[in-house]
This record gives C-alpha cells, sequence and structure tokens, in this order.
C-alpha cells in the first residue's frame, strides 16, 4: 500500500518552505513528485553546484521561437527550492511531475495563433481575482495575499497546516467551479497519471509537492479513462532547458508575473532570521536611512521595535507583520511622514538582490560570450539601475563602449544610450539595468552567430536589404559605426552611394545630412577614414542647394512645419563642420529660402533668423525685413507665420542680444494703433511658444527700453506714472476686484 501525501504550496514563501522542509524530515518519502516540468529534470544536479545562488530561474524555450519561452523562478525561500536541496542531500529520488514543456509550450503556439487570427482558442479560460480573497473576506482580511501570509508565512506552528490548507482549498473549489481553466485541467490529468505511475513502481512514500490549488484534484482521482481522454492528442514541440539568473524585482506581482509576491526583500529576511525580534531588520532601515544622510539615532531603532511590537499585541498578533513595521518606521522615523518607506521599499523591501548560475551550466554559444566579454570589462549584469559614463580615450572605457553599442545594434536593451552633454565626441553615457528576459532576446539573436561580433554583423546586414530610405539607412549607419565594424560601414557606404545617387526626394537627403555630419565628426575620435562619405555629404548639400527651393514653396502649414525642423536639424549639424565649402553651400541655399516670394512665410522667418544669428545680414538689412513682412500689405496669418518661424525659441535669445531685442522692440514700438490691434493675436501666438519665466524676463527687459534704446533718466526697473493712461484703467479694475 503506498502511503501518499499531498503538500500543499504557495510557490514563494518562507513559512511554507518551513513547513515543507518539516514535513519532509518526518515523512522521509522515498521518492518526491515536485510541480514543474519534465525537462528540467537533467538541470537538478545545479541545484547543489557552490556557484549556484537564488533566486534564479529555469528558463524553458522553444529553439526555433526562443520567445516562445517559460521561466520557473527559485528563491532560498521559495518551496521547490528547499524540496530540490533536501533531495539532493538525502539522496531521495525527485520527478518533475507536471505536464511537460513539449506539450505546454504547444498550447502557447496554439494560443498565439489563434490570436493573430482572431479566433478564440478554448484552450485557457482566464478566471479573474484571487480566488482567496473569498478566505480572506470571510476573516476580516482586506485580500488573499493577507489571509495567507498571515496563516501561512508568519504562522510558527506547522503542525497540520497541510491539511488545513487542503480543506480550505477543497472548499474554494467547490465554490468556484469555473475558476480552474482548462489547460489547468490537463496539467492535473497529466499529475494524476505521473502519481499512478509511480504507485505501479513499487514506491512506499510519496511526498507530492505541488500548489495548494490542485490538491484537491490530485486526491480525488477520476477515472484512468477520463484523464486519458483529456490527455489525447496533447500537441508537441521542440523544447530546451536552462538556468538563468533572477532578480528579487522580477518576483513580484508589478512585474506582471503571475505567482508573484509583495515583498521578497522581507521574505527573504524572514527565512534567514526566523527568531529575530525585529531589531536587525530596523537596524538595517536605519543603516540605509544613514546613508541617505538622515540623522537616525540607536534609539529611534529601539522604540520602532517597541512600537511595532506593540501594535501586534494589540491587534492579536503573535509577531508583528511588515505591515507594523512600516508604521513603526513611519511613526517613529519619519514624524507621521511615510516618505521614508519609499527609500527603504526598493533596497530592503522588495530587494534588489541578483542570483548567479554555475558556468557549467548549458547556454547558447552567443550568450557565453557576453558573459565573457562582461567579466573581462567589468560591467556584469546587476539588478539596479546603473549610470555608466564612458571617457573613449581610454582602452577599457573604448571596448565597453564597442559591446554596448554592438548589444544595442541587437535589439538588446541591457544598455541603453543617454545624452552625455556638450559636442565632443570622446564621451558616452550609457544607462545599464538587467532584465531576465534579456535573456530570452540573447538566445533569440543567437541564430545570426556564436559571437557578438558575427551575430551583430549578419542582423545588420539582414536589416539593411529592407531599408529603401536614405534617412533610415544613415540613421542605422550612424548607430553602426561606433561599434567599430569596418566590413559592415563599407557595405553600408556603398548601398548609401546607390541610393542617393538614385533618388531626386530633396526632403530625405535633408533628413539624412545630420546623420553623415555625426558619421564624419565621430570618424575623428576613433581615427577611422570617413572621407567618402564626407564627399557624399557635400554632393547631398549641394543637389539640396540645386533643388530644395522647389520643396519649400506652395506648400500648406503642416507641410512647413516639417519642413522648418529638417531646416533647424540640418542647419545645427552643418555648423559643427569646420568645412567652408559646406557651411557657403548651405547659407547659399537659406538665403534662397530667404529671398523667394512663393517660400511660406515660416520657412523665411527662420531662414531669415538663421542668416541674421550668422552674421551674412546686417542689421539695418533686417530692419527692413522686419518692416516689409509687417506692412499692411500682408495677409495677417502671413504675418503671424513669419514671425513665429524669425522668433522660433528665441525667447532666450532676445534677452542676451541686445541688438536682436532693438530691432523687435523698435518694430514693435513704430506700429501704428491699428496696426498693433490687428497683429496682437499674431504677436500673442509667437510669444506664447516661450516659457513662463522668459516671457517675465522680457516683460521686466520692456520697461527699461524704448524704441531706439534703453529710456533716458530711468534705470532699469524703475516705475513711471501717467496719470491719464491709469484713469482709464483703475474704474474697470475697481469692478473687477469689488470695489466701489
Amino acid at each position: 500500500m503506498t502511503d501518499i501525501h499531498l503538500l500543499g504550496i504557495r510557490h514563494h514563501g518562507p513559512g511554507s518552505c518551513r513547513n515543507i522542509v518539516q514535513r519532509l524530515e518526518q515523512i522521509r518519502p522515498d521518492l518526491i513528485l515536485l510541480e514543474g516540468p519534465a525537462e528540467a529534470e537533467a538541470l537538478m544536479a545545479f541545484v547543489s553546484d557552490g556557484q549556484m545562488k537564488p533566486p534564479v530561474a529555469l528558463l524553458g524555450y522553444q529553439p526555433d521561437v526562443p520567445q516562445n519561452a517559460v521561466f520557473y523562478p527559485f528563491a532560498d525561500f521559495s518551496p521547490e527550492w528547499q524540496t530540490l536541496s533536501h533531495a539532493l542531500r538525502e539522496g531521495v529520488v525527485l520527478r518533475f511531475f507536471d505536464l511537460p514543456l513539449t506539450h505546454s509550450l504547444a498550447f502557447e503556439t496554439i494560443k498565439q495563433e489563434d490570436d493573430r487570427s482572431g479566433e478564440a482558442s478554448g484552450e485557457s479560460i482566464e478566471s479573474p481575482g484571487d480566488p482567496f480573497d473569498l478566505l480572506a473576506e470571510a476573516a476580516g482580511y482586506p485580500d488573499g495575499e493577507s489571509w495567507w501570509n498571515m496563516n501561512i508565512e508568519q504562522r510558527r506552528d506547522g503542525s497540520g497546516i497541510f491539511e488545513a490548507v487542503k480543506e480550505a482549498v477543497t472548499a474554494l473549489r467547490e465554490a468556484l467551479p469555473g475558476h480552474t481553466s482548462r489547460r489547468d485541467l490537463v496539467r492535473e490529468a497529466w499529475m494524476r497519471r505521473m502519481i499512478r505511475n509511480a504507485q505501479k513502481e513499487g514506491f512506499e512514500r510519496i511526498a507530492v509537492v505541488c500548489g495548494a490549488w490542485h490538491v484537491p484534484a490530485l486526491e480525488n482521482m477520476p477515472k484512468v479513462k477520463d484523464d486519458n481522454e483529456l490527455l489525447k492528442g496533447l500537441p508537441k514541440v521542440r523544447v530546451e532547458c536552462t538556468w538563468i539568473p533572477w532578480t528579487y524585482d522580477r518576483l513580484t506581482f508589478r512585474s506582471g508575473y503571475g505567482a508573484g509576491i509583495d515583498s521578497p526583500g522581507w521574505y527573504h529576511y524572514l527565512w534567514h532570521h526566523p527568531e529575530d525580534d525585529g531589531t536587525l531588520w530596523i537596524s538595517r532601515i536605519a543603516a540605509l536611512l544613514r546613508e541617505r544622510n538622515m540623522d537616525i539615532s540607536v534609539a529611534h531603532v529601539i522604540e520602532t521595535v517597541r512600537l511595532a511590537q506593540t501594535t501586534a499585541a494589540l491587534r492579536g498578533l503573535p509577531a508583528p507583520t511588515l505591515e507594523e513595521y512600516n508604521e513603526a518606521v513611519t511613526t517613529v522615523m519619519g514624524f507621521g511622514d511615510d516618505m521614508l518607506l519609499q527609500l527603504v521599499r526598493e533596497s530592503l523591501i522588495v530587494g534588489n538582490r541578483l542570483g548567479k548560475v554555475p558556468d557549467a551550466v548549458p547556454k547558447v554559444p552567443l550568450l557565453i560570450d557576453v558573459e565573457r566579454q562582461q567579466k573581462r570589462l567589468r560591467v556584469p549584469f546587476s539588478a539596479e539601475i546603473k549610470e555608466m559614463t564612458l571617457d573613449l580615450r581610454k582602452e577599457t572605457d573604448l571596448e565597453r563602449s564597442l559591446l554596448f553599442h554592438r548589444l544595442v545594434l541587437l535589439d538588446i536593451d541591457w544598455v541603453k544610450p543617454e545624452a552625455a552633454g556638450g559636442k565632443g565626441t570622446f564621451k558616452e553615457k550609457w544607462s545599464l539595468y538587467h532584465r531576465p528576459e534579456q535573456i530570452v532576446a540573447i538566445i533569440e539573436r543567437a541564430v545570426w552567430g556564436n559571437t557578438v561580433e558575427e551575430a551583430v554583423q549578419k542582423y545588420v546586414s539582414d536589416r539593411m536589404g529592407t531599408l529603401v530610405r536614405i534617412p533610415e539607412l544613415t540613421g542605422l549607419l550612424n548607430r553602426v559605426i561606433p561599434a567599430n565594424l569596418p566590413e559592415l560601414v563599407e557595405a553600408m557606404t556603398l548601398r548609401l552611394d546607390r541610393l542617393s545617387a538614385a533618388s531626386t526626394d530633396i526632403v530625405e537627403m535633408m533628413e539624412a545630412v545630420p546623420d553623415l555630419v555625426n558619421i564624419v565628426r565621430y570618424g575623428d575620435v576613433r581615427n577611422l577614414d570617413f572621407s567618402h562619405v564626407g564627399h557624399m555629404l557635400r554632393a547631398m548639400v549641394a543637389r539640396i542647394l540645386a533643388g530644395g527651393l522647389l520643396v519649400c514653396i506652395n506648400i500648406d502649414e503642416e507641410a512647413a512645419g516639417e519642413l522648418l525642423e529638417h531646416l533647424s536639424a540640418t542647419d545645427y549639424a552643418v555648423s559643427t563642420l569646420d568645412d567652408e565649402e559646406l557651411n557657403a553651400m548651405w547659407y547659399e541655399f537659406v538665403q534662397q529660402i530667404r529671398n523667394s516670394s512663393g517660400t511660406h512665410p515660416l520657412l523665411s522667418g527662420y531662414a531669415a533668423r538663421i542668416l541674421y544669428d550668422k552674421g551674412r545680414i546686417s542689421r539695418e538689412e533686417m530692419g527692413d525685413t522686419l518692416s516689409f513682412y509687417s506692412s499692411v500689405g500682408n495677409a495677417p496669418s502671413d504675418v503671424a507665420y513669419w514671425f513665429e518661424g524669425f522668433l522660433r525659441a528665441s525667447g532666450s535669445v532676445l534677452l542676451l542680444d541686445d541688438n536682436l531685442w532693438q530691432l523687435v522692440n523698435g518694430w514693435l514700438c513704430g506700429l501704428s494703433d491699428a496696426n498693433f490691434r490687428e497683429l496682437l493675436p499674431v504677436i500673442r501666438r509667437t510669444f506664447s511658444n516661450f516659457t513662463t519665466p522668459e516671457r517675465r524676463k522680457l516683460g521686466e527687459k520692456a520697461k527699461s527700453f524704448e524704441s531706439d534704446g534703453p529710456r533716458s533718466g530711468a534705470a532699469v526697473g524703475s516705475h513711471s506714472c501717467h496719470e491719464e493712461d491709469a484713469s482709464k484703467v483703475l474704474p474697470l479694475l475697481g469692478r473687477l476686484l469689488g470695489m466701489d
């Protein structure tokens, strides 16, 4: 007669862990059936490897479709992890008895295909909500998570706990008959098949460790033929498994993990320090706050622990929970402000722990190469967001830059470029943040090559073949050059040369110029020869000069707005190059825009501003231009667009450039009353784009200037009073303020 012990657990929790360890030591089973995929049994030996440091996860994926993957996370306080450790330590036979991934991932593939086709697969029925919320409501807890924490995870006496869990879940399944999905019903049929097979093999004491929800389905077994009917014709796909590092952050509900928890860091503390009265936990919080330069004393720690214990006693709890400690920290250390909890949540309550797996774990060659380079360059995966500024004049930083750029080209988002500031090209800033899903992305890119360099060459070459627009290709080339892939750069420049020679789209060329300029500039710091790109750039600007004016005339406001952005970006890019020939061609084109009568006034105004800033038109000529565009013969909308272009992002410039200020101020002061009233909405529209501080300072500056310069006899900031004008305004102000 086989003795079967059904041990229902939640997937992560120190209380469940202690209960499992104690019960396994009591049962002394000769077989353990553990919820998990059978394909992972070959990796079980790594659990006892000295290099294995939880949190880690079993990753199962479909080699031909790596994004079809599933994770099985484990922490120190995961009951499954302690079960694995017990089996290896005691020499007990252990089998994973959940539905194999070869079938489980096939279900997911079918579901994705049906989702794409707009059909319902019928393979999974999602039931909203946590079923334990019903128990929580009956017991007076806010949610199922709180109920489980108090009654299971923080329970000191584990006697009879598994029997109580079985009874509770049986009642829940009877009350919620539709809560179990079709996929879970198939899983439970497979689990029952595995139990029957173990019984036939003659095992005497079998411990079944599974999610609490499955316990009633495994105790009350239906007929074999009913299970066989459920399992008939299961789909299959090819599957591979490996171990990967995991993070506490990815164990949380907020990460989207269905079996997640709220506070992995707190659970870690409970598992490793079960006898602590809270002093260690609060001391860690105090140490963290001191690192933030906060004045936290030993007395604060003592009073916080005492308050938490007193609160727990008043609530009839055997010991303080995380809620009591949080309230005590807020009261004693934060003086009622819970802002302190935001400081400690990520570091302690959630935790920033990142696991580690042995080097011998089977991995795809590309992942091995990534990890080898990370180790050599001392940039390992980290659970925290790291900011790193690289100086490309240093050899190690330059090599880090090459790795980062290549990973970005592979669309692996572990590293993200940030704005470093300044115009120099020797400095780069990067943001580093590891998520376990990035390893899946690396596995997915492994089909392109066994090393990072090989994979990025082939991956980008494949993308390059699909690009038909010049700006798309120059944008990609601009990203490839910092990765130091000369063969790929050569192939891309040849393709770019052919595209640019065949193109007649002036707007495309204007979009491409900033990227080409950046390529020419970037070659200087890397000692690369991009003279052929420089020739291509000059040819492109020459073609813009020859035919660019045609795209600026007889166009509407939307098209003019798009062109304005291209003009601005191109002008900035060209100005960064010390190339007189290129600058001369560009400003000749800008002069054409300014002088043409058919040019949209938005572009004409911006062109005038560029030429004035570069000193290519005099102050007198600029004054004549202002007078011309503000004359009564022009439509108010044209005047509006011209001034919008001329004063684009110019609030600070008007404050700093007195010559430009006097031009604009002199023109405004010279307007007749009728013209001023007609143009006032236009002027307000233009100045509304300035920031509030800029508008305020412009108003202050206007007080100290007449139309032709500073007001005579008046210091900046002085006030004058015109009684005749004031008498017109005061009655209206009185009415607005409710004064007689």
